[in-house]
């Protein structure tokens, strides 16, 4: 009796909250009245959210998952023009880390989050699957063995918000999701058109940035829309090598940001007839960009001095072509329920070429300019989502269908070749060119159909629950499924908690890449490098075909929100991740301590010095937490103050080992988990972030101010872990408002000219200390230092 009555009274308690959320917003309401008008002009409404619900837009602080909004404003409020490295600045637990001779990388720097690949995010535009880089990072970098999408192809004015989920979503999404989604809303209706110039260098004096874009809107009848931004952008190099002791004290290598010329387009238009909307969007990238290799001595073994005299230093200069274009219709059923049928093309081509170099094994003939053959990646996705709502109850579906194809093309043959001359190095150096035996073209499709559902247990409790299916043609069929719980006990306060389970298909990238070189070995030659998991050899020492990455996701949070302009959340989560796909370490006796005579004897009877593929290979825990605070505070009819502080916390650990094959007569450790490795997963990205964005806003000029931390990470020289402390950084920017639509905005970027750890003394080698290297390419800031820019902007 006594339980029935508590319940009886918490139940009555916790409905009542329901009254007391309408009281409040009455309440808020009825000061609107009161306030000038000017003010209310002023007034911004609580940011909206299209990811992790097929409902439609609802209030990201209202949403059973965390969801993180990143404005138009937040995103132009910066010195940088490309998306990555804003993003870096804006959102904690992202990771933008600098590679640098590291190959293709270079030039299409792959982002994390929460610690996880970057094939391990999901980037939706409009909605819409982006399709990844057919660049697949191979050096030793953040993201080894992974393809992520390129952000930096879509301009920075085409962009209305950027959703970020911080949730498991892969039952509703499909493969990726599993450290979250990134939805970037392209600028829509009734939008300004603008026109900006923006010119920036590094304190040091590099790295110039000369930019400049266009955004037009044009009405069309019935709210329709064209909306077209067109950016050309102009990054010059850093260097910050060190002096080679080597070579007179000379700085003759590049090590920096690479050279780069972007040229950008982007479309978002919408027709509206009667009760459809047909709508189309895209970009187009095309990207010029240059970086250098190692250096080559003057007396080096691989050089050739009479085409040399001095030594020389490769450059590896592709030429990129992206682009994506999604178009489609929806509208709304008599019975009420909302359709969207669409279409989505994207595609990415990385061509190599290599200046600057030599064959060595050509001799003195040898060409100095090469192409080195190319990669491509194409996807199509045709998706039909349905949904309807019943009350305060909604329930939504959908069927997928995606088509891919990933392509190697060989270069020209001097690119590859080994020729007559008595030399090792054969092939471009810098870059060595795909071999005809590469070539490869591959091809999957997928299907899926997933339901989603939303209930109202009671006003102040609600459940989201998600099913996916979806049956891949090259490893079978998965079944995903996401339950979340929203709890009001409160009018100021939210619950929150999900667990779902989420998969990743391992890539064409991953299950097809190849690439090789030929080595002379006495009177036979060899071949090394890397081979796809269904080529004959990596088959005999025991590729398998690979499965997908498995995870289990859980979160729980709560929202606290007094006021319309103030709110504080925190919510903690935990990842597991089984059958992580990796590629093993250099198979070869000389290279692995203990590799069974079976394996040394199929190397050797297919005359291949060494091996490497990709397996599944480990499991892993992330866990760690956010912590976010919006604040806003209208001085007076003219001013407003606006602060945002967020917090991650995100660690990694290794807590399986898969079985190796038992060809190999190694465990699976040695074959990929090489101290190198193991710090690169779980200490080689900043442990925790902060960040805190404010602005003030006037009639006369706005003022920003951003400070960000970001926490301590890990190396290796050699096999040798090196710790690196945390890094401060400060940003600060003024615009004047020289007129009612002319702006001047000038300021600097990491202002105070932080710069990371050296090396320390930790090698003999030329990474050291006042040595060649003096950085690591982990940082998460970089090494150029001091960024200040000038803006100039008119919207008309």
């Amino acid at each position: 009796m006594r339980r029935s009555l508590k319940l009886s009274i918490i139940l009555t308690m916790l409905a009542g909250t329901a009254f007391a959320a309408q009281e409040k917003a009455v309440r808020e309401s009825n000061e609107l009245y009161e306030r000038p008008l000017d003010e209310l002009v002023s007034i911004e409404t609580q940011a909206k959210a299209d990811v992790g619900s097929r409902e439609g837009a609802r209030d990201a602080l209202d949403a059973a998952v965390p969801i993180d909004v990143i404005t138009a404003e937040q995103l132009e409020a910066s010195g940088y023009t490309e998306l990555g490295k804003v993003l870096s600045k804006l959102i904690p637990g992202f990771n933008l880390p600098r590679p640098s001779i590291t190959d293709g990388t270079d030039h299409v720097p792959p982002f994390t989050l929460r610690g996880l690949n970057p094939d391990q995010v999901l980037v939706l535009v409009n909605g819409k699957r982006q399709h990844q880089s057919s660049l697949l990072n191979m050096n030793g970098t953040i993201g080894r063995g992974s393809s992520g999408v390129d952000l930096n192809t879509i301009p920075l004015r085409s962009i209305e918000r950027i959703e970020v989920l911080r949730d498991g979503a892969a039952a509703q999404y499909g493969s990726d999701a599993i450290a979250g989604i990134i939805n970037i809303i392209l600028k829509g209706h009734d939008q300004p058109s603008s026109l900006t110039g923006s010119y920036g260098s590094t304190f040091k004096g590099d790295g110039r940035m000369r930019q400049g874009d266009t955004f037009l809107s044009v009405a069309l009848p019935e709210d329709g829309y064209l909306n077209l931004t067109a950016e050309a952008r102009d990054r010059g190099p850093t260097n910050r090598a060190g002096a080679d002791a080597r070579d007179s004290y000379r700085i003759n290598t590049h090590f920096g940001d690479a050279d780069t010329q972007d040229y950008l387009l982007a479309l978002n238009t919408a027709v509206l007839r009667g009760d459809t909307t047909y709508y189309l969007h895209g970009s187009f990238n095309r990207r010029l960009s240059s970086a250098g290799a190692f250096y080559r001595l003057k007396d080096d073994e691989r050089n050739i001095q009479t085409i040399y005299p001095n030594g020389f230093l490769p450059r590896i200069e592709p030429k990129i072509l992206d682009f994506s274009l999604s178009s489609g219709a929806k509208g709304v059923l008599d019975n009420g329920t909302t359709w969207d049928l669409s279409y989505t093309l994207g595609y990415n081509e990385f061509k190599f070429y290599v200046n600057n170099s030599l064959n060595r094994s050509l001799g003195p003939t040898s060409p100095t300019s090469f192409y080195s053959g190319a990669t491509s990646y194409l996807q199509q996705v045709i998706n039909l989502d349905l949904a309807k709502k019943f009350g305060s109850h909604s329930v939504a579906g959908g069927l997928e269908y995606r088509l891919e194809r990933y392509r190697i093309s060989s270069g020209d043959e001097a690119s590859y070749v080994l020729g007559s001359f008595h030399d090792w190095a054969a092939g471009a150096q810098g870059f060595g060119g795909f071999m005809p035996e590469n070539r490869v073209t591959a091809k999957r499709d997928s299907f899926a159909a997933y339901l989603d559902a939303k209930y109202a247990l009671f006003p102040w409790m609600t459940v989201d629950g998600a099913l996916r299916y979806e049956q891949y043609s090259d490893f079978s069929s998965t079944i995903d499924g996401k339950l979340a719980l929203r709890i009001r006990p409160t009018e100021d306060l939210l619950l929150r908690t999900s667990a779902s389970t989420g998969f990743r298909a391992p890539s064409l990238t991953q299950s097809n890449y190849s690439s090789t070189a030929m080595v002379r070995n006495g009177a036979e030659i060899d071949r090394w490098g890397y081979f796809n998991v269904n080529h004959p050899v990596a088959r005999a020492l025991g590729a398998t075909d690979l499965k997908p990455e498995k995870s289990l996701h859980f979160t729980s949070g709560v929202v606290y929100q007094p006021r319309s302009n103030f709110s504080v959340s925190a919510d903690y989560f935990i990842t597991w991740i089984d059958d992580r796909i990796m590629p093993t370490g250099y198979i070869a006796a000389w290279n692995l301590s203990g590799l069974s005579p079976q394996a040394a004897a199929i190397l050797s009877s297919n005359n291949i010095d060494g091996a490497v593929y990709f397996t599944n290979a480990i499991g892993t825990r992330t866990n760690g937490f956010d912590l976010r605070l919006n604040y806003t505070h209208t001085l007076d009819s003219s001013s407003r103050l606006k602060l945002t502080g967020a917090y991650n916390r995100s660690e990694t650990k290794i807590t399986k080992v898969n079985a190796a094959p038992s060809i190999l007569g190694v465990d699976m450790t040695s074959l990929v988990l090489d101290p190198n490795t193991r710090v690169t997963i779980e200490n080689g990205q900043p442990v925790d972030s902060f960040k805190l964005w404010t602005k003030y806003e006037s009639r006369l000029f706005d003022a920003v101010f951003n400070l960000n931390r970001f926490g301590s990470y890990s190396s290796t020289s050699g096999y040798d872990k090196v710790d690196f402390s945390a890094l401060w950084t400060v940003d600060l920017e003024f615009t004047w408002h020289l007129m009612k639509n002319v702006n001047i905005t000038v300021g600097g970027e990491n202002i105070l000219d932080a710069m990371p750890d050296t090396w320390g003394q930790t090698s003999d080698s030329v990474i050291g200390a006042g040595k060649i290297i003096q950085y690591s390419q982990y940082s998460p800031i970089g090494y150029n230092g001091a960024y200040y820019y000038a803006r100039l902007g008119f919207r008309f």
